[in-house]
């Protein structure tokens, strides 16, 4: 085909993974002169009341109680309430705001980084585009799969028996990890990571923990872990509060000069601090998993909530490569049992290493045109 070639990536913001990984693949595609892309959140644009609620539901999930348990039955019983006739509505919500977004944008192809079941019904609207998905997790549940889907893309291979489960062939999903910003691929010499720890004013001497406190469901207790693990003389801890302000003023008054304290708010080099990092505590999404991998930091899971969190979990601690933690007393135990022990540290850093897959964007995106080109030989000789 001589025109370029037109993708919908479409989004959600429910939860930050779901648009870094949109954007991951926006900033390959940048590279190619030959590619147009738009970038569609359709839950936000088109029905922002409701967004608004089921954002608010959402994260309300990391708390015990109700919505929680509400969460886990959609989230684990999706695969028989999506074969019900009850569940139709829900699985064609959106379908004609999106075919009016088809008529303005004109794409070749749909992409998707989180489950919009409404694209999977296109055919029923006559309107015949290839559909692809990205799934963000080491974990699909029902709402990722459909047969009228022609990739589903992979974080590891173990996805493919969730697929397979729901009538998925081998030639409709490829495994390709999934996307992350490029500078968590860089390698560091020993050197950089010298220069790097001088940066921070960490001591080469002592061990690091990571805390990103200001992830969902990581706050409470915070108090105590950091007292716990900062009176250790052989550790220095980093704390991230990320936009918990309240969080790191009241840690910067409690804990204020510690020297085995060093104190930040949001950060945009999370990938330097991962990297003079020997553990990190934080809660299993994709992203930050996809990232730990990547650099090779063994990472303790710190009360995972029912669905994607807990299967993240359960996956990375069944390759030894994490460990989950349901209180603050066994977290900071762990944590120092892990670090004392450089056999068990550096085996965990060996097997996070082997989840993981460089350059998942370029992989997908050879994928797709060459898939493309497979749908286009299809359609010609029908």
């Amino acid at each position: 085909m001589t025109e370029k070639l037109r993708i919908l990536i479409i989004t959600a913001p429910y939860g930050n993974g779901h648009f870094a990984v949109a954007n991951g693949l926006i900033d390959e595609f940048k590279k190619y002169d030959n590619i147009e892309y738009s970038l569609y959140d359709l839950y936000t644009e088109d029905y922002p009341a409701t967004t608004k609620f089921v954002k608010k539901f959402y994260f309300s999930t990391y708390k015990k109680g109700l919505q929680q348990q509400a969460y886990r039955f959609f989230y684990y019983g999706s695969d028989k309430l999506l074969d019900l006739k009850i569940a139709k509505p829900y699985l064609r919500f959106g379908i004609k705001k999106l075919v009016k977004k088809i008529e303005e944008t004109k794409p070749h192809i749909i992409l998707n980084t989180f489950p919009v079941n409404c694209t999977y019904n296109l055919i029923d609207e006559g309107i015949n585009i290839p559909v692809y998905t990205v799934i963000t997790d080491y974990f699909a549940n029902s709402n990722w799969i459909s047969k009228h889907t022609r990739l589903h893309f992979l974080a590891v291979n173990s996805v493919s028996m969730q697929l397979k489960q729901r009538g998925i062939k081998d030639h409709q999903y490829s495994v390709t990890g999934i996307p992350i910003k490029p500078i968590f691929y860089k390698e560091y010499s020993d050197e950089e990571i010298r220069n790097l720890k001088k940066k921070f004013n960490i001591d080469e001497n002592k061990k690091v923990i990571l805390l990103v406190a200001g992830a969902h469901g990581v706050v409470p207790n915070v108090n105590k872990i950091v007292n716990d693990i900062t009176s250790e003389d052989n550790v220095q801890l980093i704390v991230v509060c990320g936009k918990n302000l309240r969080l790191y003023y009241r840690l910067n008054r409690r804990f204020f000069k510690h020297k085995n304290l060093v104190l930040f708010q949001f950060v945009d080099n999370m990938h330097e601090l991962m990297r003079i990092s020997d553990l990190m505590i934080t809660k299993p999404g994709g992203i930050t998993m996809t990232e730990a991998a990547n650099i090779g930091i063994p990472v303790i899971l710190y009360r995972p909530v029912y669905g994607q969190e807990l299967e993240n979990a359960i996956f990375f601690s069944s390759k030894r490569a994490a460990t989950i933690a349901l209180q603050e007393d066994e977290l900071i135990y762990k944590a120092l049992t892990i670090l004392n022990d450089d056999e068990l540290l550096n085996d965990m850093k060996n097997n996070i290493k082997k989840i993981a897959i460089k350059n998942s964007a370029l992989l997908i995106i050879d994928r797709l045109i060459k898939d493309y080109q497979l749908f286009l030989e299809e359609e010609n000789d029908n």
